[in-house]
């Protein structure tokens, strides 16, 4: 599996949501990204890439987009 596969099925199992909503999901856009939804995403996350981000990568982790640029930082290639 590749790393971009891995994010979205971290978005799918962690926000319930269809892979077809994937990159554009945002806080805004999914019901289901409240601050459990979010802490959840994050646990996939860390878990699936072996990592751990900061508090303040969390709160700025709002949408797909953002998660691509912040796992970037963290030395993951996509």
């Amino acid at each position: 599996m590749t790393n971009i596969e891995k994010l979205k099925n971290a978005f799918v199992e962690g926000l319930e949501i269809p892979v077809e909503g994937v990159e554009t999901a945002t806080m805004e856009n999914i019901d289901k990204w409240d601050s459990i939804g979010q802490m959840s995403l994050v646990a996939m996350i860390e878990d699936e890439f072996g990592i751990e981000l900061e508090p303040d990568e969390v709160m700025q982790f709002t949408s797909f987009a953002t998660g691509l640029e912040i796992l970037k930082h963290h030395n993951i290639d996509f």
